[in-house]
């Protein structure tokens, strides 16, 4: 089908119970905090398509937007900067222009939706002059035949949009009841709540726990070599399996947990097996909506909370309790203020010559949807996906699948989301970096983690069993890979930080430390790094990005390099300048 064009504009007015300006929730924060980079980043736009019934009329859509952007003060926000402070100012009144397209009455309503959502994110939100939602309706005369919103991720997350689809539908079905009710807990409320006493103690009790666990977490948990002369893309596949649904019935009634815990150990065992980590550290987005003030919230409410997963047995049912219980413990604080954890992220930076960096994502979007599998259409894998994931729930379509979805760039190396539990499972994994992550490791993941998941419904299987069952193989490494820590390093990355951060000659050894290895360089005094400390503040500005690399623990500056560089012994016999860690402000040379 050609593009819809616009036939006219629908004045969509909003008259709410008040008007304000405050501050920023801690979510608005976090959100802010990525996208004040780059407006255009096709994250900063989330989408959905609105549930519209056969035969209503196009008024009664226009009816029932209208009593959310009066219900909802997230919908009528704008945000505006103020000594160099972002503020949101809530209008209590106002109009949403929403676009009106006719379409042919055999048109596809799924193709228009599409059609519609890809001309509405054609460019970023004016946050400061437009409201924070794009509405688009397709009609055959007078009747509505779909409706699509966009909304900027500073008004809303997954959980915003599905209880906004909700609510659509009960307005549109329910022309006798609509009224916008009681007053609700708005943002403003949420930002008035977290500046309080007690929501200052719940978010330094947050910043605590992460600051605790980022001492103790791998650099990069997924540390694949790359791939020789592969170039570095994005990719997105997505897993349909009913027999994973049926066998995560199962688990989650025999440990007692939810099936995105299963998921969760599954994805665990399998890149514990791939990549010889036993400590598994990921983000994995919260919806923060424990209370029952929160379950109805508007607002862009989501953050990362930190799961850390150990993965030790002796059982798949025991990994999964253990996984339960992180998820509960990196929930309990994942409403934190960005700026603390990015000050406190950056000293522990400087402190363990590391950059923790958001390399691997897992984001439970099942708990959003609804069990209509039509749903699954609203989820970007992880950033647009054009194409169909309605997946047939029939008989019929008993045999798992792998879809892959066309995804721009994106910047994490894995995105792990759990998009539906039932009537299959359905479970996607994306990829920012296709030269370390292969679209074969991604459909290796995603086999493994079902093949896992199917075996363990029925009943015991022990970790030993996972590499077996799982088909994944631990990634080979050469001699150019070692421990640091808990961490995997590439010695010729980390060669490559020094050239790149250090313009005098350097060279880096690891030497036998524990179970492990300490980083020492060598180097020659210049200009910016006459001392310890200088070197190390030169190789942390260089080391962001850089996955697989820390910077060395210890360094000996000299005043001239040895004939063969790569000799540790002929380095030692030079005369030492200074030597020493540099990794806190307050070191002196020795």
């Amino acid at each position: 089908m050609s593009s819809p064009t616009v036939a006219d504009r629908l004045e969509i007015a909003f008259a709410g119970q008040r008007a304000g300006e405050g501050p920023l929730t801690c979510g608005q924060r976090n959100t802010w905090q990525w996208m004040r980079t780059d407006l255009s980043s096709p994250m900063g736009i989330l989408q959905w398509i609105l549930p519209v019934p056969a035969g209503v009329h196009v008024t009664d859509v226009v009816e029932a937007v209208s009593i959310l952007l009066t219900r909802h003060e997230s919908l009528r926000t704008t945000f505006h900067e103020r000594d160099g402070e972002l503020l949101q100012r809530v209008l209590r009144t106002g109009v949403l222009t929403a676009e009106m397209h006719q379409v042919d009455a055999t048109a596809d309503p799924g193709q228009i939706s599409r059609n519609l959502i890809r001309q509405l994110r054609e460019k970023p939100f004016d946050l400061a002059n437009e409201l924070p939602v794009r509405l688009a309706v397709a009609a055959t005369g007078d009747k509505a035949v779909a409706a699509v919103a966009v909304y900027s991720h500073m008004a809303v997350d997954y959980g915003s949009m599905a209880i906004l689809s909700r609510e659509f539908a009960e307005l549109v079905n329910a022309p006798d009841e609509r009224s916008a009710g009681t007053g609700r807990h708005q943002p403003l409320d949420q930002a008035a709540e977290e500046t309080s006493p007690s929501g200052r103690r719940r978010t330094a009790a947050a910043l605590r726990y992460w600051t605790g666990h980022l001492r103790r977490t791998p650099q990069c948990l997924m540390t694949l070599p790359p791939v020789d002369g592969a170039e570095s893309g994005a990719a997105s596949a997505a897993l349909r399996s009913p027999a994973a649904a049926a066998a995560l019935d199962q688990i989650a009634a025999r440990t007692q947990t939810g099936p995105a815990a299963a998921v969760l150990a599954a994805f665990s065992a399998v890149v514990s097996v791939r990549v010889s980590q036993s400590r598994c550290v990921f983000a994995a987005l919260s919806s923060n909506r424990f209370t029952s003030r929160l379950r109805d919230y508007v607002g862009t409410l989501a953050q990362d909370g930190l799961m850390v997963v150990d993965v030790i047995g002796p059982t798949f049912d025991d990994l999964v309790r253990r996984t339960g219980a992180a998820m509960l413990r990196a929930n309990r604080n994942s409403i934190f203020d960005v700026g603390d954890l990015v000050a406190e992220a950056t000293r522990i930076n400087d402190e363990q010559g590391m950059d923790y960096s958001r390399d691997c994502v897992f984001n439970n979007i099942s708990a959003h949807l609804t069990r209509d599998a039509g749903q699954a259409a609203n989820v970007q894998l992880p950033v647009l996906d054009h194409s169909d994931l309605r997946w047939s729930p029939t008989p019929a379509a008993a045999e798992s699948s792998l879809t892959w979805t066309p995804t721009p760039h994106f910047p994490n190396r894995l995105v792990v989301q759990l998009i539906a539990v039932h009537p299959a499972m359905i479970l996607g994994v994306s990829t920012g970096d296709t030269r370390h992550v292969p679209r074969t490791e991604i459909a290796a993941l995603l086999r493994g983690m079902e093949r896992v998941l199917v075996a363990a419904g029925p009943g015991r299987v022990n970790l030993d069993d996972i590499p077996a069952l799982s088909g994944l193989t631990p990634v080979v490494r050469d001699r150019d890979w070692v421990r640091v820590g808990v961490s995997w390093v590439q010695l010729s990355q980390v060669q490559a930080l020094l050239h790149d951060a250090l313009a005098t000659p350097a060279y880096a050894f690891a030497v036998p430390a524990g179970p492990g290895h300490r980083l020492v360089a060598h180097l020659v005094a210049a200009d910016g790094a006459r001392t310890p400390r200088q070197a190390h503040l030169a190789c942390l500005a260089r080391l962001g990005g850089r996955y697989a690399v820390a910077t060395p623990h210890h360094y000996v500056l000299h005043d001239s390099a040895p004939a063969d560089p790569t000799d540790p012994a002929a380095w030692r016999a030079q005369p030492v300048l200074a030597s020493g860690a540099g990794r806190t402000a307050t070191e002196g040379d020795r």
